[in-house]
């Protein structure tokens, strides 16, 4: 069970050190990989969401810290409400991941289970438009990267 949640958090990690301030983009292929693995071997749905979410919170929350500053210093609250309010936006940004995890268990014991997952997660990532926040799709992790010729 342990070792779950250390590959749940490992791929917020590495999901994190995708993007700018890092730019590891060359781990976009397998940043979602221990996510996947745990949730291959939870067999229980609501545990596959908790480990999605988690993971989902810690992404989030790796990848946004700039929301918590430019609240507390261009949105006129204190750094407190800032930090509530960021930390809203982490929990509700991390349920898309939930739903992700808790579906890609199902989708691993299928013979399909690579291109269902793929799509699913290009679904998910498709539904950031209704959250109002699009920015930071796994796609566009690599958005920078030189292409030799």
């Amino acid at each position: 069970m342990i070792l779950n949640w250390i590959l749940a958090f490992t791929s917020s990690a590495l999901l994190v050190f995708l993007f700018p301030r890092f730019s590891f983009v060359w781990l976009a292929p397998v940043a979602l990989t221990p996510l996947l693995i745990a949730c291959a071997r939870e067999t229980r749905w609501r545990w596959r969401f908790a480990l999605g979410y988690a993971s989902g919170v810690a992404y989030w929350f790796g990848l946004c810290n700039w929301i918590q500053w430019t609240l507390a210093h261009h949105a006129g609250v204190s750094g407190t409400v800032a930090w509530l309010l960021f930390l809203l936006f982490c929990l509700a940004k991390a349920v898309q991941m939930g739903v992700f995890a808790a579906l890609a268990g199902l989708l691993m014991r299928s013979a399909l289970a690579l291109p269902a997952i793929g799509a699913l997660w290009v679904t998910m990532e498709w539904t950031h438009s209704y959250t109002g926040f699009e920015w930071l799709n796994l796609g566009n992790a690599g958005s920078d990267m030189s292409i030799p010729l």
